[in-house]
């Protein structure tokens, strides 16, 4: 039972890490492939619209800085479900951004509010939403491997 919980628990982190950045977080017991973690990601695309092809899912876990309109959209949809950026905002929720961010990395609270105010700020212009999502998720990206918190890759 502990076993299985635990395994759960990973895969609701690797759903949220995979939403919010298209990574995984890598643990010795869990690694996957990329076709895994688009597997795991795609039934959240039902509830989106238009509902995303796969191409569209690859190009937003491999984290493409010149991905598809598409794939930008479903980025904003995932993040919207998961409330990480609320439905008619253009930024990510701190608190819920952050509170994610610490149970991939524990005990950086400081750099992962930094980062969300950070990448908030920088595209506070940014009028389209699919634009929004995909550029503050961009940022972060950047800003979290420059404060040196680990993202790896995911395997092909």
């Amino acid at each position: 039972m502990m076993q299985s919980k635990r395994m759960m628990n990973q895969l609701l982190l690797l759903a949220c890490a995979g939403i919010f950045l298209g990574s995984t977080v890598a643990d010795e017991e869990l690694s996957m492939t990329l076709d895994e973690v688009v597997d795991l990601i795609q039934p959240f695309g039902e509830g989106c619209d238009p509902v995303p092809a796969k191409e569209n899912i690859v190009e937003m876990v491999q984290n493409k800085e010149d991905a598809k309109r598409e794939s930008k959209c479903f980025r904003h949809c995932l993040l919207e479900q998961f409330e990480l950026m609320p439905e008619g905002q253009l930024q990510f929720n701190e608190d819920k951004t952050v509170e994610m961010m610490n149970m991939m990395f524990p005990d950086n609270e400081e750099d992962s509010r930094r980062i969300t105010k950070a990448c908030n700020d920088r595209l506070k212009a940014e009028q389209d939403k699919c634009e929004a999502a995909h550029g503050i998720s961009m940022c972060m990206l950047k800003e979290m491997r420059a404060s040196g918190l680990k993202i790896p890759e995911i395997k092909e």
